[in-house]
C-alpha cells in the first residue's frame, strides 16, 4: 500500500466542533499527505476556523455552494475522492476527535481490509443526554449482528473503493460501501481497540431525527422490515421503524 493518505472532513455549519477535530488530525504521529475539508454551503464560521487550523499544512478547503445529489454528504465525499492522493482515504466526521496514533493504527490494516473503522464513543461531558446515550450504546452487545462499522472515523482503500465505483447517492454511505465491498469479496473491520470521541451535544430532537434517518437508510439498503423491527426493539429505537415505513411510502411515491 502507498504511504500517502488523504483525510476528508465534510462539514455543514460545524464551527462549534471542527476546530478540535482538525487539531487532532494535524497532531497525528503519522502525518497525512493531504487534508481536505469540504465546506458544504456553510453560513457560519466553519471555513475561517478550518483556514486558521490548517494554515501551513498541506490541505485544501473545497467550498461547496450547491448540491446536485439527493444526499449531500455522499456527494461531498465523491468530490473529495477525486481530489485525494494515496491509497488511504480517511473519512473523519467534523464532530469527532481522534487520538494521535489514529492514522498509525488504521492505515497499515488496509493491506488486509478494504475499510477499517474506529470505535466511536459518545462524549459524556456534553450533557445528561450524552451520558444516557453512552450507557445506551451498550445495547450493541445484544443487537442481532452486534456493532457494525460506521463512517464517522474510518480508513478506506482508495483502490478498493475505485473497484466498486466510489461513493453513491445514498444516505448511509458507510453501510453502502461496506455492503458492496463484501459482495466483491473484500473484508471490512471495526477496530474496537481504537476509540474516537463523538463530541456532538445530543438533544431529544436530534436523537429522534437520527433514528428516523437510520430507518430510511435501512430501507434504502434493502434491509428487511422484520430485521429492522428486531433491530429497533432490541436497540430501543422505535423511530427507526417509523423512518423505514416513511421511506417505503416516499419511495413508492417517487417511483410513480
Amino acid at each position: 500500500m502507498s504511504s500517502e493518505s488523504t483525510i476528508v472532513v465534510c462539514a455543514h455549519n460545524e464551527a462549534d466542533y471542527i476546530r478540535l477535530c482538525l487539531e487532532s488530525l494535524v497532531a497525528q504521529t503519522l502525518r497525512p499527505t493531504l487534508i481536505i475539508v469540504v465546506a458544504d454551503r456553510c453560513t457560519d464560521g466553519t471555513i475561517s476556523v478550518a483556514r486558521d487550523v490548517l494554515n501551513g499544512t498541506n490541505s485544501t478547503i473545497i467550498e461547496k455552494k450547491a448540491r446536485s445529489w439527493r444526499y449531500s454528504i455522499s456527494e461531498s465525499l465523491e468530490i473529495a475522492r477525486h481530489r485525494a492522493v494515496g491509497d488511504g482515504l480517511v473519512v473523519v466526521d467534523a464532530d469527532m476527535t481522534v487520538p494521535r496514533n489514529f492514522l498509525e493504527r488504521l492505515l497499515p490494516q488496509l493491506t488486509q481490509y478494504a475499510s477499517v473503522s474506529a470505535f466511536a464513543r459518545t462524549d459524556p461531558t456534553q450533557g445528561l443526554l450524552n451520558r444516557v446515550v453512552l450507557v445506551w450504546e451498550r445495547t450493541y452487545s445484544f443487537a442481532p449482528l452486534g456493532q457494525q462499522p460506521r463512517g464517522g472515523a474510518r480508513a478506506i482503500s482508495s483502490k478498493s473503493l475505485e473497484k466498486i465505483g466510489g461513493f453513491r447517492d445514498v444516505q448511509a454511505w458507510d453501510s453502502d460501501i461496506d455492503q458492496r465491498f463484501r459482495v466483491m469479496g473484500f473484508k471490512v473491520k471495526l477496530d474496537r481497540r481504537l476509540v474516537v470521541l463523538h463530541r456532538r451535544k445530543m438533544t431529544l430532537r436530534r436523537s429522534i431525527h437520527y433514528q428516523i434517518q437510520m430507518g430510511r437508510a435501512r430501507r434504502e439498503l434493502k434491509v428487511s422490515l422484520a430485521r429492522t423491527v428486531l433491530h429497533a426493539l432490541v436497540r430501543l429505537r422505535p423511530f427507526v421503524i417509523y423512518g423505514y415505513l416513511k421511506e417505503v411510502n416516499q419511495g413508492g411515491t417517487r417511483d410513480k
